[in-house]
């Protein structure tokens, strides 16, 4: 006969085994994670401020042991945004062993950071601009400036700047950066590489780069707007060679245009051939509004529109209750399923995070959020979405800043992350 504090026990194990199945299975792909921050979203603050001293996170990537850094820029005491890097722990708490408490602000680097990258040996690089220099920083694995990069850590290169940028570390240490008007390659020491283009950079078609990316054989994709100004410029995807020639195999004499702006670009490499992209954008879809959707198309290795994606190449997602949709980042889940995000408007100028999911054939995934799309508020804040990334175990990571109206014309501002579940 069982005693009565076994069958208790026995009782209170079966009731644990059902409520971890239910909740599993109320569990769904889009869903913040609870696990992360509070209900699924990490808020750094970084107080009152006035005029336009306002805090961004632009870019994120993960490193092996799942923390997060995060690049972007944070208020100065100058009345101007300063560089900035954050780390977050896995559960969405700064890590207070990167620099200070978890946040290393740059004084008198009077910058917003837009691209980020990590070394093989830990060292976090970063690019941003101001007026007519392009910089390149890169921080110890603790937070601290790399005194042996450039010139206490940074390396500037004259050109004129721009806020969109892209940056890749290559295998042998080499650093590939897209700002301006310009794609340089950089020594790992910091030095201008003059075995690349023309001492060290080559043109770039239309504007400022957007995203880059580094093919296995070790030529480059650079995505690009047409020209500086409006969301609906169509973009340009031009490879080059590992010296930084244009690839005339690519394209057309090694450069192919793009429906709407490319805001983002991710290689294929699983299941699929090697070196074939997707681009991530926003395309209006009415000619009788100004109602716009994500936009998603896919390519071939030669620089050619990949039929077999989407309808003919592509596809093109309105997102309910937001006309107006500005695309921010694009990443792979381990099922080879699509994931895009963007900040999303309506007339009432409530700002969300929106995103989409896409089966690998560009099919909007059902299973994901409401119908395939998610998109998250956060109240009175004003924010905008601008990086993703996808960590290992297929949650997704999305970042941004925030404003809040205060009293007496001052705003609060700071970091907003938002993890959701992949699966």
């Amino acid at each position: 006969m069982h005693s009565r504090p076994a069958l208790h026990r026995a009782c209170l194990l079966i009731f644990s085994i059902v409520l971890v199945a239910s909740t599993q299975a109320i569990a769904q792909a889009g869903q913040l994670d609870p696990t992360f921050g509070q209900g699924g979203i990490a808020t750094t603050d970084f107080g009152n401020q006035i005029n336009s001293d306002v805090a961004s996170a632009n870019a994120v990537t993960i490193q092996p042991d799942g923390k997060i850094v995060v690049c972007g820029a944070a208020p100065g005491t100058n009345g101007f945004p300063n560089a900035t890097v954050a780390r977050y722990n896995t559960d969405g708490s700064l890590d207070k062993g990167f620099g200070i408490l978890g946040v290393t602000t740059i004084p008198e680097q009077y910058e917003v950071l837009s691209a980020i990258a990590l070394q093989a040996d830990g060292k976090i690089v970063t690019t941003g601009a101001t007026g007519e220099t392009i910089d390149v920083i890169r921080f110890d694995p603790n937070g601290q400036l790399d005194s042996t990069f450039g010139s206490g850590g940074i390396a500037a290169v004259s050109a004129l700047g721009a806020f969109n940028g892209g940056i890749v570390v290559q295998p042998d240490g080499k650093i590939l950066v897209g700002n301006g008007h310009l794609l340089i390659r950089l020594l790992s020491n910091g030095q201008l590489d003059s075995g690349f283009g023309s001492g060290g950079s080559a043109k770039v078609a239309g504007f400022t780069p957007t995203a880059l990316a580094l093919l296995s054989n070790g030529k480059i994709l650079v995505a690009s707007a047409l020209i500086s100004s409006g969301f609906e410029n169509p973009g340009f995807v031009t490879r080059y060679n590992s010296n930084g020639s244009l690839d005339t195999n690519f394209g057309i004499n090694g450069q192919m245009s793009v429906p709407g702006p490319a805001n983002a670009m991710v290689l294929l490499n699983s299941g699929r051939f090697a070196g074939e992209f997707l681009v991530g954008g926003s395309l209006t879809s009415s000619v009788n509004g100004p109602v716009s959707g994500f936009a998603v198309s896919g390519y071939q290795a030669v620089g050619t529109a990949d039929a077999r994606f989407g309808t003919h190449g592509g596809v093109v997602t309105p997102v309910p209750s937001y006309p107006t949709i500005t695309t921010a980042g694009l990443g792979v889940q381990s099922s080879g399923d699509i994931v895009i995000l963007a900040t999303a408007s309506n007339t009432s100028f409530s700002l969300v995070y929106a995103l989409a999911r896409y089966t690998p054939a560009g099919q909007l995934d059902a299973t994901f959020g409401s119908n395939g799309i998610v998109t998250t508020s956060f109240g009175t804040s004003a924010v905008t979405a601008n990086g993703l990334a996808i960590q290992s175990d297929d949650k997704i990571l999305a970042i941004g800043g925030y404003t809040t109206p205060e009293l007496h014309g001052q705003f609060d501002t700071g970091f907003k992350i938002a993890r959701y579940l992949g699966h």
